[in-house]
């Protein structure tokens, strides 16, 4: 009998955890989730947590990393040909799907560390693109680009905009592209 690679298992301890913070966002704030809470959700013993994280934040970050690694192919091999951006076309299906998650967190004082991580993620994943192909921005220029398009995606939220998710898209690569030097 073989016995299975500790990878795989770190893997999948880390998995059951960062599944089980994404549950947790759904009903509790950022603040009100504990690791105790994480743990049980995840079928995960504290001690294993410990094992892998030294905080809560430290698992939301190895989240938001491995979700952006997945776009970061993308991101690099983006010509714009569809005059879009990967950044910004993600954001629109991602906010789209649980708009409601959304406006919370982004005007909850109790998950300003998760809407500032997940911000900061999404600033650097766009900084990433504007640099493979070959528009290098300013850090503001970033951040104005990312807050910007947060401010249309609300707009849109709010109004209840019939406006189709492909001419979202469309509207935030425009107000992107015309932000750059």
């Amino acid at each position: 009998m073989s016995e299975k690679s500790p990878d795989r298992r770190i893997a999948r301890t880390q998995t059951a955890l960062w599944t089980a913070l994404q549950g947790l966002l759904q009903t509790h704030s950022w603040d009100d989730i504990t690791i105790k809470m994480i743990c049980a959700r995840g079928d995960v013993a504290r001690s294993s947590f410990y094992a892998h994280f030294d905080t809560k934040l430290d698992l939301l970050d190895l989240g938001f990393s491995t979700v952006l690694a997945d776009l970061l192919p993308l991101a690099e091999t983006n010509t714009t040909a569809s005059g879009t951006f990967v950044t910004t076309n993600w954001m629109v299906d991602h906010i789209l799907e649980n708009p409601g998650f959304f406006m919370r967190v982004s005007r909850c004082q109790s998950d300003v560390v998760l809407f500032s991580r997940f911000t900061k993620a999404l600033e650097g994943l766009l900084a990433h693109e504007l640099s493979a192909i070959g528009k290098a921005a300013p850090a503001t220029t970033v951040t104005f680009c990312i807050g910007g398009a947060f401010a249309v995606i609300r707009d849109h939220i709010e109004t209840r905009a019939a406006t189709a998710p492909a001419t979202l898209k469309a509207r935030l690569a425009d107000q992107v592209s015309k932000a750059l030097p």
